[in-house]
């Protein structure tokens, strides 16, 4: 055996040495070497549908070469991989989501409940809650609009036959953070109605105010996700298509669900109920314990107050009993609405609700000094800087998406990749610039031109004279001179007696170099297929085992312009019909283009490359404002 690299010699027959020996330390142009940093084993195992033994083998071997605890070797290090390792490294990241999930789910339920508290003094020192005015059934409604909303989505696609992935694992995150986000809105308008106001009115007034913000973040964010359902690139589509489904049955549940919720503790608030142990809540200057005023008493209610008053005349007569038509008692309907709205517009002056810190911090300081002149040159410079620098950035940023990024750092996967990387694809030969020199090439052709060279010498066999000769000598050759055991893979012959003689196809493979980089593997497939496309009498195809990771990144500039522009011009769409000042519109739509800018340049900056991940990031969660 003549061991040399890239290509070694066992007789006649070349054995390929370039991805089974990494970085080789070379004493000669012929390709000996003294000695290897790494070097790689391959296994064939039996099929899974043989039995379970591979299977029960593979694991126990990944637990043996990776245990960190125990490490079979203090002198080698070992990386493992196989037909499933990505499959189970994937999986591996999303059965570590469920914890965090759910721990984020109870953060938040906490913080909701928290901010839903309102604080009552009691005078002597005492300040507690107000258990009247609280809401935390309002802030439970709230945390589970958005997970009603990812079971629904969920069961309703998988049920459907969608296909499920584990990156979709992520959108209930984002789903989660825009529930919220409609419940803060909701939340703050409540605040601000009038508590001298009666349940409907406050509920209108709310609905009336929030509408407007929920109503555009849902559309756009629905809009979009759905304009992304329509790329090109399946990862992508999958995450939108599950994402538009939620954030559609959140805002549903925000009208069907939340709203009702929200008039129920409303109502318990004018009947001064306890918003937690729904009985009635002790008034706040009530002689009991202080134990008692901190957790039962509240304030006192409108309804309360309103005791003394006459009551209200009633305003609308019975409908004659002789109209008793479907318009007519919708028409009645809609007049007993207005006129209940109606009568309490002549409610005595409203009482100016009581603002807030962030209210006073607005209005009287952080507004004055964006209207000063200086302030307002200062930020126009910045901007420019700022966008230039996104621009620059957008211009140089990086397209590819790391394997080693797909799975956890502690799964053993990633310690292949990292071998992979340091050790292998490397060293710098000659020829183009991602493959390397023709010693490096193995085909069946050149050994077979070997074979009739040898025969010649030998036997005095002459070489053949015609392609008829040529292709049946070469038949031959392989199935009784001694090529069929290394090249009957990498050739197809016809089986009938007509075309037994004929090679349909053939195979060969390359040495690569310098092939590290996510940019590396897209430069060397277009080079790759752009070579093939000159040879199309041949119908030449072009592989390789990153190849589908390579076509993923060819996509995604053009996906990426495209969900962006369209993204745009939705969110333009529905801000002009939702925001009557035009200018307003086409300001939002300008800030929201400027942040997404900012988002991809600077990801040159922050050394993140543009992949299917953070174009799920850029051209669809950065609309979600």
């Amino acid at each position: 055996v003549n061991i040399t690299y890239p290509i070694g010699w066992r007789g006649s027959e070349p054995i390929y040495f370039g991805a089974l020996v990494g970085r080789p330390h070379l004493v000669d142009p012929e390709g000996h070497f003294d000695h290897a940093i790494a070097l790689r084993l391959t296994y064939n195992v039996r099929e899974e549908k043989v039995g379970n033994i591979s299977y029960i083998w593979r694991k126990k071997l990944a637990a043996w070469l990776t245990d960190r605890a125990q490490p079979p070797s203090a002198l080698l290090e070992f990386g493992l991989t196989h037909n499933e390792s990505l499959p189970e490294g994937l999986q591996d990241v999303a059965n570590t989501l469920t914890p965090k999930f759910a721990a984020t789910c109870t953060i938040l339920f906490t913080f909701c409940f928290l901010v839903s508290v309102v604080l009552i003094n009691h005078g002597n020192g005492l300040i507690g809650i107000d258990w009247v005015r609280s809401k935390p059934i309002v802030a439970c409604a709230g945390i589970w609009c958005p997970l009603l909303a990812v079971i629904t989505s969920f069961g309703l696609l998988l049920w459907c036959g969608e296909l499920y992935n584990a990156i979709v694992n992520v959108s209930p995150f984002l789903v989660l953070c825009i529930g919220i986000d409609d419940l803060f809105v909701m939340s703050a308008e409540w605040h601000r109605t009038n508590p001298d106001h009666s349940p409907a009115r406050r509920i209108a007034d709310t609905l009336s105010e929030a509408a407007v913000a929920i109503t555009i973040t849902s559309v756009t964010d629905m809009m979009t996700f759905g304009i992304g359902i329509f790329t090109t690139l399946p990862g992508v589509r999958m995450f939108c298509l599950y994402t538009c489904v939620q954030v559609t049955f959140t805002y549903i549940y925000q009208l069907t669900f939340f709203s009702p919720v929200l008039a129920y503790a409303a109502e318990m608030e004018n009947n001064g109920t306890h918003s937690l142990l729904f009985r009635k809540a002790l008034k706040p200057d009530s002689s009991v314990s202080r134990w008692k005023l901190f957790f039962m008493a509240g304030s006192v209610s409108r309804k309360s107050q309103q005791n003394d008053r006459t009551p209200l005349s009633k305003e609308i007569t019975d409908t004659p009993k002789e109209n008793k038509g479907w318009k007519s008692k919708l028409n009645v309907a809609l007049r007993r609405l207005e006129t209940k709205l109606e009568h309490h517009e002549k409610k005595p002056e409203e009482v100016p609700h009581e603002e807030t810190f962030v209210n006073k911090l607005f209005r009287e300081i952080i507004g004055p000094f964006l209207l000063e002149r200086s302030t307002q040159v200062c930020a126009v410079l910045i901007y420019i800087v700022y966008l230039t620098l996104a621009i620059f950035g957008c211009l140089n940023i990086k397209e590819g998406l790391d394997p080693r990024f797909l799975v956890r750092e502690s799964f053993y996967l990633s310690d292949f990749y990292k071998l992979i990387h340091e050790t292998f694809w490397y060293e710098d030969f000659e020829n183009t610039e991602y493959t390397m020199n023709h010693n490096a090439t193995m085909i069946w052709l050149e050994a077979y031109e070997m074979h009739l060279e040898r025969e010649k010498i030998e036997l005095n066999i002459q070489k053949p004279t015609n392609s008829t000769e040529w292709y049946h000598r070469c038949r031959d050759w392989l199935l009784v001179a001694g090529g069929r055991r290394l090249w009957e893979k990498d050739m197809v012959w016809g089986q009938s007696e007509e075309d037994f003689y004929t090679l349909k196809a053939f195979r060969f493979q390359l040495g690569l170099r310098n092939y590290q980089t996510p940019t590396d593997h897209t430069n060397s497939c277009k080079l790759m297929r752009e070579i093939a496309s000159r040879y199309t009498d041949f119908n030449v195809t072009t592989f390789h085992e990153y190849y589908p990771f390579a076509d993923q990144y060819l996509e995604l500039k053009p996906s990426l312009v495209q969900n962006f522009t369209f993204g745009l011009l939705a969110m333009f769409a529905v801000t002009v019909i939702m925001i009557p000042d035009a200018r307003a519109a086409l300001a939002v739509v300008i800030c929201i283009a400027s942040i997404n800018t900012g988002v991809m340049g600077f990801m040159t900056f922050w050394g993140v490359n543009l992949d299917s991940v953070s174009m799920i990031t850029v051209s669809t969660s950065s609309f979600v404002k």
